[in-house]
């Protein structure tokens, strides 16, 4: 019952328009003054124990790592080098959003860092090729999502502190359901790129093609340093994340000499504003999540559960409905910071694997940024594309349909996230 409380507060403060960290901080304070009758000194204790990890310092990193990127001319080079390859087929241009957006999102971890960097470069030139504006818009917001899936994943580093898992292990789990979820999306936009007349520009050129890759090849090798790094050994995630601030710097302002100090202060001060809200979300998060564990919220949702079906498939069900119900309403960082420490031990209970239950919960909550009303990189792409919502929403319930059934794969065939984590052990 206490629980409920908790949580009625929660979407009181939501509802009267309180930013998600002062909700969760909020009611985990009311909720302790006024239920539990204890000290308001427990709030800022779990707030400080819940930031103070060397782990999310990989956060603000790889935040700051993809905004260099995105101003620094390596997503420019990402898209023409796509574009050389793909862009004479019918629908090569859609092909060339989700191909760009993948490789992206391997450097930034960030959806809607994704969108805004490969929407202002995609999101006109459809345009300009005749695609539909809002089918354009909508394609973009989608391409986006795969930000919190392909490594590295800032998402995924809150789900590995939270549950207590390898980050590395975690972040390379991520990269199956990314993968197959692109893989799906891309045969979607194929067959309605034909369908509409969505017709391809010029044909393929070898010298062209090569140029742009001698162009974007320090863009590319981007991922291999940062990737490479971290599963090789060489270093942490951590200290990936500062390698690719230090990498993309160097390469904006003296390989591609597209980055000056009044870009690098921009750049800095737009991460400090962006980290400065994910670790308040975080802090809030870590008080929020105590207070359900104090009130055995987990334990009593597990034999609720249980009592119900013993069945893993059951457990599944249930978390795709709150997972998707919550990715309406909460962004992917706060639903893992709330929710996973609740699915995360009536998980074992089931005998789902931790890092199964990652993979689709992540899959699950960036579906939450294309999907009204909340979803960000919706907001973002008719930004970008200068488009109302409305309009745009009706292209994107296509695409949300195609991505719940690549989740629902992913949450019943493990092997798509687990493959890659068990050949590293």
């Amino acid at each position: 019952m206490n629980a409920i409380l908790l949580f009625l507060i929660f979407f009181i403060l939501l509802f009267i328009g309180a930013p998600i960290a002062l909700a969760l901080g909020g009611s985990s304070l009311i909720y302790l003054l006024f239920i539990a009758r204890l000290s308001p000194v427990v709030v800022f204790q779990q707030m400080l124990s819940g930031v103070n990890s060397y782990t999310l310092l990989a956060v603000p990193l790889f935040m700051m790592a993809g905004s260099l990127m995105e101003h620094g001319g390596i997503s420019k080079r990402l898209v023409n080098f796509a574009m050389s390859l793909v862009g004479h087929f019918t629908g090569g241009l859609a092909m060339v959003v989700i191909v760009s957006s993948v490789f992206f999102a391997a450097m930034s971890g960030s959806a809607v860092a994704t969108t805004a960097a490969i929407g202002a470069i995609m999101i006109p030139a459809m345009y300009e090729r005749g695609y539909d504006p809002d089918y354009a818009c909508a394609l973009q917001a989608t391409g986006g999502i795969f930000g919190p899936l392909i490594p590295p994943s800032i998402a995924m580093v809150l789900y590995a502190v939270t549950a207590n898992q390898s980050v590395s292990i975690m972040l390379i789990a991520g990269a199956g359901p990314g993968l197959f979820m692109a893989s799906l999306v891309i045969v979607y936009v194929i067959y309605t790129c034909h369908k509409r007349g969505f017709k391809g520009k010029g044909t393929f050129n070898l010298h062209k093609a090569w140029g742009c890759f001698t162009d974007a090849i320090w863009a590319l090798l981007s991922p291999l340093i940062i990737l490479g790094g971290i599963y090789s050994g060489m270093f942490t995630p951590t200290e990936s994340a500062a390698i690719a601030c230090t990498y993309s710097i160097i390469v904006g302002v003296f390989i591609y000499r597209e980055m000056d100090f009044k870009v690098l202060f921009s750049c800095l001060s737009s991460s400090i504003r962006s980290t400065g809200g994910i670790m308040m979300i975080v802090a809030g998060a870590s008080t929020f999540s105590w207070v359900l564990t104090k009130e055995r919220m987990a334990s009593t949702l597990a034999n609720a559960m249980l009592s119900v079906s013993g069945s893993r498939y059951w457990f599944i069900f249930c978390t795709l409905v709150v997972l998707l119900i919550a990715g309406c309403f909460i962004d992917a960082a706060p639903a893992v910071m709330i929710l996973t420490p609740i699915f995360a031990p009536i998980a074992q209970q089931y005998g789902v694997s931790l890092i199964h239950l990652g993979g689709y919960m992540i899959c699950a909550t960036s579906i939450g940024n294309i999907t009204p009303p909340m979803g960000l990189n919706l907001f973002m792409a008719c930004q970008v594309g200068k488009r109302p919502v409305h309009r745009v929403i009706k292209e994107i319930w296509p695409f949300i349909g195609i991505t719940v059934t690549a989740l629902i794969l992913v949450s019943l065939l493990p092997p798509i996230t687990m493959l890659l984590p068990s050949l590293m052990k």
